[in-house]
């Protein structure tokens, strides 16, 4: 169905409700606070207007308004908060005015404990004038009457000549250097090397502030090369020789996994990578972790890009399907599937972080939102049924742009030029011969030597990046060593992360009525999260007003 068509509203009727809009706002602001639902409905007027009619408003105007309704839609979330969580104490008053009886205006008086603090953490005058309401000089007088802070030099000093004239010295007003010998300086920077031996020069200058040694930063980058030697890429001409990831060809080697950055929300990203080329094969979001769906994606995959002669993927229970399709079509006893630690499984564990910083970590940010500002609660199987429905198509269509987009993208290779992994495919198939497909006489595939190590890719498994989002996002004590420590062999048990699909809390009529109303609505068509926001709230709001359901 197509989007439904409205008829723009003139121009000077979006301006006075703007304007309108803000005088409600700060009326609600200032008399509301405590009130969390009309400071929700007001929200929702807010980000509606921005939804409808901003395509309507010229460019030259069109920023100050978003920024204005943005500011609003934080005023009103920040004030929503202080309605559920209301302060223990009164705020802390940081100055007030004090009536000595003379003339003029009356003085200012700041807590002299909290200047103290304040200037220890923040600095100078200028940056604590919003804090304590006041100018910077006058927090400049307060700190020197109360002892905080020293008198310092005048900032300029005017001599007399000889012929007369007079020039003028002006002084600095940084603070001035340390007084600190050659020797004594290497002497220190030698012991915080010892302590923190990977440390860089920034890191060194922070340590001697931390000292409270104020040195130039010539002088740090001087005592570093004496110290520890020129700070040349790869420890100097040296290179360090590793093992490089080596398989037959194309569909010689897939590498599959699931992301868990979406747990929390009963979503899992699945996903299978060509090992030699790093063609994305398959990829998807899925509302479990259940075997057969992995398996779904696994024959979707190898429909388009053909069967691969050996997979890799770990212990878990999820994997069992791929595991016995694989073994069925091409044999066992010949490393068909080969199970491994996740960590071992270093092609797609990069991957995963590549589409966290592409587009899962604008879904956990936009779903954590949700949580904080607009009631969603994740142990409600109502509210993540509720989540899916709306959402989980919108990460899938994501997830295939990014996926169409990786395969065209430049990858540098080592003695290579740059291809993409569309194209190191289909010309790795050309040159390393076909792989896959049933209809013509394969290529000899190479039979490895170790089975357990094939397709490891070894540079990538210390890029202590990929170790720390592998890390971060495969938190199982100790389930692929099996309960020995000690141990090499094969765990004991199977790892296995349940999630499970939640079950709809609406009958088929009362789906379809949600479904016709969703139609109507502008922001559902849209991609922009601003509005996927918006579409949340209104499909909340119509579940609980309109259909009853216990959301």
């Amino acid at each position: 169905m197509a989007a439904p068509q409205f008829v723009p509203i003139p121009l000077d009727t979006i301006r006075l409700a703007f304007k309108e809009l803000g005088r409600r706002v700060t009326t609600d602001l200032h008399i509301q606070v405590g009130d969390a639902a009309r400071l929700d409905e007001r929200k929702r007027e807010c980000l509606n207007l921005q939804h409808l009619h901003t395509h309507n408003i010229p460019a030259e105007e069109l920023s100050t308004i978003v920024d204005s309704i943005d500011r609003m839609v934080t005023a009103l979330e920040q004030a929503r908060d202080q309605s559920n969580d209301v302060p223990d104490a009164p705020p802390i008053i940081t100055s007030g005015l004090s009536y000595t009886g003379r003339r003029g205006r009356p003085r200012i008086e700041i807590n002299p404990d909290l200047l103290a603090t304040a200037i220890d953490l923040r600095g100078g005058p200028t940056s604590l004038a919003t804090v304590f309401g006041c100018a910077p000089r006058t927090i400049r007088r307060r700190a020197l009457e109360y002892g905080i802070a020293e008198p310092g030099p005048p900032v300029y000093v005017d001599y007399v000549l000889d012929d007369g004239t007079t020039s003028r010295v002006f002084r600095s007003s940084t603070r001035a250097a340390s007084v600190i010998e050659d020797d004594e300086l290497d002497r220190i920077v030698a012991s915080i090397l010892e302590a923190f031996p990977t440390i860089g020069r920034r890191m060194i200058h922070g340590h001697l502030r931390f000292l409270d040694v104020v040195v130039s930063r010539t002088r740090i980058q001087e005592s570093y090369r004496r110290v520890h030697g020129a700070p040349v890429g790869g420890f100097g001409i040296r290179r360090i020789e590793r093992r490089v990831y080596s398989v037959a060809g194309p569909n010689s080697l897939w590498h599959h996994d699931g992301q868990h950055g979406l747990i929390r929300w009963k979503i899992v990203i699945h996903g299978f990578i060509d090992g030699d080329s790093r063609l994305v094969t398959g990829i998807a979001a899925n509302n479990n972790n259940r075997a057969d769906t992995v398996g779904d994606l696994f024959e979707a995959a190898v429909e388009v890009h053909g069967l691969p002669s050996r997979v890799r993927g770990d212990y878990g229970t999820e994997n069992v399907v791929v595991r016995a399709l694989m073994e069925l079509l091409r044999g066992e006893g010949r490393g068909s599937y080969i199970r491994g630690k996740s960590v071992h499984n270093i092609r797609i564990e990069r991957l995963w972080r590549d589409v966290t910083l592409a587009f899962g970590g604008k879904w956990k940010i936009f779903f954590q939102n949700l949580e904080i500002h607009d009631r969603l609660n994740p142990d409600s199987e109502a509210h993540i049924w509720l989540l899916h429905h709306l959402f989980l198509t919108a990460i899938n269509q994501d997830a295939l742009d990014w996926a169409e987009a990786w395969n065209a993208h430049p990858i540098s290779q080592r003695d290579y030029r740059q291809a993409s992994p569309r194209d190191m495919f289909f010309f790795g198939m050309l040159e390393k011969g076909l792989r896959g497909f049933s209809e013509v006489d394969e290529a000899p595939d190479d039979e490895p030597e170790d089975v357990e190590a094939y397709g490891i890719d070894w540079e990538d498994y210390e890029d202590p990046q990929i170790l720390q989002h592998h890390e971060l996002g495969n938190q199982i004590p100790l389930g692929e060593a099996g309960t020995n420590p000690f141990t090499t062999q094969a765990p004991t048990y199977f790892t296995h992360v349940q999630v499970d699909e939640a079950t709809s809390p609406l009958s088929p009529e009362q789906v379809q009525a949600l479904n016709d109303y969703l139609e109507q609505l502008p922001c559902t068509w849209s991609r922009n999260m601003d509005d996927r926001r918006l579409l949340w709230i209104h499909a909340l709001h119509f579940c609980e007003t309109e259909l009853f359901a216990d959301i």
